[in-house]
């Protein structure tokens, strides 16, 4: 059995990472564990709005960032019908007014890099099995190839992503919550790639949409996203490769992809946007990131969350171990940050999804665009900002859209 560690944090990607870069800088015993050896790929869209890009700064990564990603400073949106709009990103600082579009073969490393540099160690392949209670913290169960491991910590924290398995273990999750099912590949020779990150409503299953996300001027994430959930649930397509493939063949697909090539695999994955009535802690366990369903419920973006609840997880564990308090209460109080941080705008955004995410309201809404500037303001301070969705639901606004 290992020396015992301040916090064992099971999950590498940017939620667990940025979690151990800042309980690290604070000058905690952190280990920080992965199924894979890094740099491995993750399924995602690619993109970092302002809220990522912001955490990032601050973890002085977005520099080196900047160097393998391509900055977007607007989005397209094309309605059900094929009518189009452009909005900028919102100005709300002008630091941030723009996205990036990196791989996450590269983030994750990136952000992984700074977390070890900042004194974190890091283990991988390494499956964590079980966490089992202990007097004093935890035992953290793992298998290294053929050979079974443990760790002892007086914390441990599950970033695991839409990775269940453990939470369905540990009783954290009594069931599989609904998910949005998603699926994407890289496409290169692109011929002809638009200015700016597309988000399509045409030849998707509603709620949902498809995106093509430039990571260079020939290269694209091409992919597509559903909700799976709710009234939606009962006709929903089960296949997410299937809705690729036919999205792939209407004629605006053909037309942007023509003369293009696949350059990977095809990867399908579920996504969590439950964190409105998903757990956040159990005994001496907290969760950050997808992990506790942190993923917007309109838009399907995780990746600033995963930051930022990483961000809060770290300060409350430091706090924690300043005081030598591990109870209920405290952990308790971790979910209650959470709530107040992030639990209005997710139920709001269930409400938008219901409401907007339609093919009478989307054409509806487009069209209302781009005839009013600041109606295209109000959808990218939602989209990018998660701001504004009250706004979105005010019969003023719903009004507008409705007339125009």
């Amino acid at each position: 059995m290992s020396e015992p560690y301040d916090a064992v944090i099971i999950g590498a990607g940017p939620g667990g990472a940025a979690t151990a870069h800042y309980l690290a800088l604070a000058g905690l015993r952190i280990l920080l564990l992965d199924k894979f050896s890094f740099p491995r790929d993750k399924t995602c869209g690619d993109g970092l709005t302002p809220r990522a890009l912001r955490i990032l700064d601050e973890m002085g990564l977005l520099e080196r960032i900047q160097r393998e990603s391509m900055r977007h400073d607007l989005v397209r949106f094309t309605a059900p019908n094929g009518r189009e709009v452009n909005a900028d990103i919102p100005m709300r600082d002008a630091r941030y007014s723009y996205v990036e579009i990196i791989p996450r073969l590269a983030l994750d490393h990136l952000i992984l890099e700074r977390a070890i540099a900042s004194g974190a160690t890091f283990e991988s392949p390494v499956r964590v099995t079980d966490i089992a209670r202990t007097q004093d913290g935890v035992v953290v169960t793992a298998t290294r190839g053929k050979r079974t491991t443990t760790y002892n910590a007086r914390m441990a924290v599950i970033a695991t992503g839409a990775n269940m398995a453990l939470l369905l273990k540990l009783g954290l999750l009594k069931k599989q919550p609904e998910v949005v099912l998603a699926c994407r590949a890289y496409y290169e020779g692109i011929s002809d790639l638009p200015e700016g990150v597309q988000c399509r409503f045409d030849g998707v299953p509603l709620p949902g949409y498809g995106w093509i996300f430039p990571v260079s001027p020939t290269r694209a994430n091409v992919g597509v996203g559903f909700f799976q959930m709710g009234l939606a649930g009962r006709w929903a397509p089960d296949n997410a490769r299937e809705v690729f493939d036919r999205w792939l063949q209407i004629p605006s697909m053909q037309r942007l992809l023509a003369g293009a090539w696949q350059d990977g695999p095809v990867r399908g994955y579920p996504i969590r946007v439950d964190f409105a009535k998903a757990p956040t802690y159990g005994e001496r366990v907290i969760l950050v990131g997808e992990a506790a369903g942190l993923v917007n419920p309109v838009t399907g973006e995780g990746i600033d969350y995963a930051l930022e609840s990483g961000k809060l997880a770290a300060e409350h564990l430091t706090a924690m171990f300043a005081a030598g308090e591990f109870s209920t209460d405290r952990l308790r109080a971790y979910d209650a940050q959470l709530r107040s941080e992030y639990q209005r705008l997710f139920t709001l955004c269930d409400r938008l999804r219901l409401l907007y995410l339609n093919a009478p309201i989307i054409n509806r809404a487009i069209a209302a665009g781009t005839r009013r500037r600041a109606l295209r303001d109000l959808y990218m301070n939602i989209v990018m900002e998660n701001d504004d969705v009250m706004a979105a639901l005010s019969p003023r606004t719903l009004a507008t859209v409705a007339f125009g």
